[in-house]
């Protein structure tokens, strides 16, 4: 089991040919994400743009959903009856959806339970999966929702901060939480983000943005982290 390539060429077309020649197989076994369209410019010569395309037999997926779905119906079976799932590879992440007779109880109070199971999922296939793999466990659309309310939790934390000049802190938040709290906050005047803690899960402290003093250039001033470490 390998990681998915990537292939260039002068269309889409030549470089799913070069990615069924690569891996010995036809198109139609493989799974293919089409990162560039690819141009040819103008005449062929000025502006011209490769097709980029990103390629892996659709086996080794399979064998990823199959590995995926076996760990997390072990693990949701233990709380409620029959779990069903589905799932999405998408760009950055794996999207694991489970649905059944209860999903209040798999979410849990303030979503606690699923982001539990989550991170538990996520070590298990770390440990058997030989790439990389960011897994989302999602049930009942509840992690849309609870995007959202991270959204609305950060913009008032930094109405907060702005207004009495005393930083906040959120509790503590696995990485993809946190991530949505530094976006949310990334282009707000007079704040800035960062992480703090040990382990999967840090707090998001919000605080006033500090000006770079006069004499001193404030592009050798740091006065914002709003990417996840």
């Amino acid at each position: 089991m390998t990681e998915a390539k990537e292939f260039l060429s002068k269309s889409v077309d030549e470089a799913i040919a070069e990615a069924c020649s690569f891996y010995s197989c036809s198109r139609d076994e493989l799974e293919i994400s089409i990162l560039e369209g690819g141009s040819s410019g103008i005449f062929g010569l000025v502006g011209a743009k490769k097709a980029r395309i990103k390629a892996q037999p659709r086996n080794r997926l399979a064998d990823l959903d199959e590995m995926i779905r076996n760990v997390a119906e072990r693990l949701c079976s233990a709380i409620v009856p029959e779990p069903r799932f589905s799932i999405e590879h998408q760009s950055d992440m794996t999207k694991v959806t489970v649905s059944s007779s209860d999903d209040e109880l798999l979410i849990g109070p303030a979503g606690q339970t699923l982001s539990a199971l989550e991170y538990i999922l996520g070590r298990i296939v770390a440990r058997r999966w030989p790439n990389p793999v960011r897994i989302m466990l999602d049930a009942n659309n509840f992690r849309e929702k609870q995007d959202e309310e991270l959204r609305r939790l950060a913009r008032e934390l930094a109405e907060k901060v702005m207004s009495t000049g005393q930083s906040e802190s959120t509790r503590p938040l696995p990485s993809y939480q946190r991530r949505i709290m530094h976006l949310a906050l990334q282009n707000t005047a007079g704040i800035q983000t960062k992480s703090k803690g040990d382990g999967p899960l840090k707090r998001v402290l919000i605080l006033p943005r500090i000006p770079a003093p006069k004499n001193e250039d404030p592009e050798k001033t740091v006065i914002a982290q709003t990417s996840e470490k």
